[in-house]
């Protein structure tokens, strides 16, 4: 028999990945299952400079949930100014916003 106060019956909460966060553009692809799959994506500089990224390539992905909002995690990675980097794409459905961490 388990005991408590109902406090986390919904869903597990998780806090946000450390590194630096970023709002990014990404181009997504929905399938007709309801799933979704990051394509590539644009970000800008401190400077003000556009860097698109393409061929993202999906390691992982899984449902979070950051301070009781559900949030999809993808861990990707790509090729960047020729050198491969992975990163995390954070996609919040409420808001229909995305953030990279670095």
């Amino acid at each position: 028999m388990a005991f408590g106060i109902g406090t986390n019956s919904q869903h597990t909460e998780h806090t946000i990945p450390k590194g630096q966060l970023q709002d990014v553009a990404v181009k997504c692809w929905f399938t007709s299952k309801g799933e979704s799959r990051p394509l590539m994506m644009k970000l800008q500089t401190a400077q003000g400079e556009i860097i698109p990224v393409e061929n993202i390539q999906v390691l992982t992905s899984e449902k979070q949930y950051y301070a009781g909002i559900m949030t999809w995690k993808y861990k990707c990675k790509a090729v960047s100014n020729e050198r491969e980097q992975e990163f995390i794409l954070l996609f919040t459905p409420e808001t229909c916003s995305w953030k990279m961490i670095l």
